[in-house]
């Protein structure tokens, strides 16, 4: 039986880049799957050094999180934006240090200048599928008592709203027995219901009718179909891409690619 774990990644700003090089610092339009791993790590408390950590009662390894399916349900795209900095006396990447010893002169660049994009409020929401109930009821468990501060991409980014995804009436867990298409489409944000709403049952309406209106569907490939739970039909996939977002290491940083499917909702033209 499959089990699906959802996260809520919303917040003004959040950054998810998987090829920056140098003084460009670039940002996906949605949540790569090895920077929500990370932040799955830091609730752990899972240190980037260490191979493997104890996660439900067994020793994991990176490997063990990686091969779980992984896709982001778009509820709103966020508006990319760029940052110009400019920093002085950072250190060159060729320089060697000694212990104890302050770096030479040489060894520091006097202005360096980069370019770091971002997307300005944005929510996503991300699923994790896996049938192993235990590991994603443990790691729903972190992410309510996080070990160290979660973060969308940067240490700066801070979420608007818990990452952890609670259920039902905001009591439960963020654990859903169905696969990811179908827990990614069916998940009724309360991030997203109107303030004005009171009645419950008017509150579960109007949080059913926002929750259909999502922008796209980014799956791993071989996901299966992406069927609409309230418009007829499905959603069709638009786009393939490749991305090298799988961790295989975080110290030292290595990624394996992976292939993406992006799925979105035709639109009905009336006859």
């Amino acid at each position: 039986m499959s089990h699906t774990l959802i996260l809520r990644l919303a917040g003004p700003m959040q950054s998810w880049g998987v090829s920056s090089r140098f003084g460009i610092r670039e940002t996906l339009a949605e949540p790569s799957k090895s920077g929500v791993i990370g932040l799955l790590c830091a609730a752990l408390g899972w240190d980037r050094a260490e191979a493997t950590h104890v996660i439900a009662g067994q020793e994991r390894t990176l490997a063990d999180l990686a091969a779980m399916c992984f896709g982001v349900r778009v509820i709103r795209e966020g508006v990319l934006r760029r940052d110009y900095h400019t920093a002085q006396n950072v250190l060159r990447a060729s320089a060697k240090l000694k212990p104890g010893k302050p770096a030479n002169p040489g060894d520091l660049q006097t202005t360096v200048l980069s370019e770091r994009y971002y997307l300005s409020d944005a929510h996503f929401l991300v699923g994790f599928e896996s049938e192993d109930g235990d590991l994603l009821s443990a790691l729903d468990a972190a992410l309510a008592k996080p070990y160290w501060p979660l973060f969308l991409g940067r240490k700066s980014f801070v979420p608007t709203w818990p990452v952890r995804f609670e259920l039902g009436e905001g009591t439960g867990p963020s654990v859903m027995r169905a696969p990811l298409t179908t827990a990614l489409l069916t998940a009724l944000d309360p991030a997203l219901m109107p303030e004005s709403i009171g009645d419950r049952e008017q509150i579960w309406s109007g949080a059913a009718e926002l929750s259909a209106q999502t922008v796209r569907l980014v799956l791993d490939a071989g996901t299966g179909k992406a069927q609409s739970p309230d418009a007829p039909g499905e959603y069709i996939p638009a786009s393939r891409a490749q991305r090298s977002d799988v961790p295989l290491s975080f110290a030292p940083r290595r990624f394996a690619p992976r292939e993406v499917v992006t799925y979105i909702r035709p639109t009905l033209v009336p006859d």
